[in-house]
């Protein structure tokens, strides 16, 4: 293979790795905080339901809120998700334009 390609496929794989690292980071300690706040919600829905403080009117109520925070939880995970493709899409296809550059 042309050295030429094998620096471009490297720069490459080198600028979507340090995005995906960063971000990955990010998404992951973003994940962590977001789930143990459901679970223990979920704990305290489950409590409340056990020792009657929470009725059935209340249970609905509080089981649609579980629910939202499990969608907004998703919905925020899309969203950053989205904007990693976003970086790395820009990112490969500045390089791809750099290595066109050095040409011209």
């Amino acid at each position: 293979m042309d050295a030429q390609v094998l620096q471009i496929m490297a720069t490459i794989k080198d600028v979507a790795s340090n995005i995906l690292e960063k971000d990955i980071a990010t998404v992951h300690g973003f994940s962590e905080r977001q789930i143990e706040a459901i679970a223990k919600q979920t704990q305290i829905i489950k409590k409340g339901i056990l020792n009657g403080d929470i009725d059935d009117d209340l249970k609905t109520f509080f089981l649609d809120g579980l629910e939202a925070m499990a969608l907004n939880f998703v919905n925020t995970l899309k969203g950053l998700l989205s904007v990693t493709i976003e970086k790395l899409w820009n990112a490969i296809v500045e390089q791809l334009w750099e290595a066109i550059e050095t040409v011209t």
